[in-house]
């Protein structure tokens, strides 16, 4: 069903890049906020994390996507205008994780929290690269996809509201010699966070 909604996506996607591209641009400039430092024992690995953020708006991305469940919060984003972003930035600044860098401790799980309106996912990669979505690789400049994203399970879509363990075996596997792992959305591939794992 999902790669179902995947290629949905690719053809709405495809519909509103044609009629973008006689149409208005979204803004060029792209602003993310710095973010802090976290870090996380076992006591509290459920209460922090890796937050997924989305702006979605549910009529055009229902419409779009031709699902009425393809967006379930009250986002401002439309859909050509979300397209139009991507087209402009290699970006949608509303789809983002934070914080973009955190700090994880070897053997202990990161929380991915989804707040957004879209499901999402928490994908510990080697490195960063496209995810399964071609469309939103190709608008993102992500165009070679990251292997453990043409791996993922059904659990490992993570609907609006929900939460996700990233368990400390995955990131430990994808943790590189400086110590970083690397975590990100295999839908939205520009969504990503460095985690800086310590002893």
């Amino acid at each position: 069903m999902q790669r179902q909604n995947f290629r949905v996506f690719a053809l709405a996607a495809f519909t509103v890049l044609t009629l973008a591209a006689c149409g208005e641009r979204a803004p060029t400039e792209v602003t993310r906020s710095p973010n802090p430092t976290v870090a996380l024992s076992k006591e509290d690995q459920h209460a922090g994390g890796i937050v997924a953020h989305d702006r979605c708006d549910p009529a055009s991305f229902d419409a779009a996507l031709q699902d009425p469940n393809a967006c379930v919060k009250n986002g401002n984003e439309t859909f050509a205008q979300f397209i139009a972003e991507l087209q402009a930035n290699h970006v949608a600044s509303g789809w983002r994780f934070t914080p973009d860098q955190i700090t994880g401790r070897l053997g202990v799980g990161l929380l991915g929290n989804n707040v957004g309106g879209e499901a999402h996912t928490f994908t510990p990669v080697h490195q960063f690269g496209g995810g399964v979505v071609d469309v939103l690789n190709q608008l993102s400049g992500n165009v070679v996809p990251a292997p453990e994203c043409l791996n993922l399970e059904e659990d490992d879509m993570v609907a609006s509201g929900g939460k996700y363990l990233i368990e400390a075996d995955e990131l430990a596997e994808v943790t590189d010699a400086s110590g970083i792992a690397r975590v990100q959305c295999c839908i939205h591939p520009w969504m990503r966070t460095e985690v800086r794992m310590k002893g």
